[in-house]
C-alpha cells in the first residue's frame, strides 16, 4: 500500500489553531448534559485508516494527501511529507 508520512510543527500557530488542529486530526472526548453523557469523537486519522506514530508524525494513505495537507495548512502548520510503501 502506498502512503504518505506527515511530520508537522505548530511553531507559528496560536493556541486556538493548535487545539483545533489536534481535535480534527486525533479526535476528542465530548461531554454533554453536565457530564452525564460522554462521546468519543473520531479524528480524521482514524476515519482515513491512518496511524499516529509520534507527536506530530502520522501516516495516511496516499489518496488522502491533498485533504490532510489542506487541513494542516489552514491551521498554520509547517508540514513535511515523505512517500512510503507499507
Amino acid at each position: 500500500m502506498k502512503a504518505e508520512l506527515f511530520s508537522y510543527t505548530l511553531e507559528k500557530a496560536d493556541q486556538c489553531h493548535k487545539i483545533a488542529l489536534h481535535r480534527v486530526l486525533y479526535g476528542y472526548k465530548d461531554v454533554s448534559n453536565k457530564g452525564r453523557y460522554h462521546y468519543q469523537r473520531k479524528g480524521i486519522i482514524d476515519e482515513l485508516a491512518g496511524k499516529k506514530l509520534n507527536r506530530g508524525v502520522f501516516i495516511i494513505p496516499k489518496q488522502h494527501k491533498k485533504q490532510v495537507l489542506s487541513i494542516l495548512r489552514k491551521n498554520k502548520a509547517t508540514v513535511n511529507t515523505l512517500p512510503i510503501t507499507v
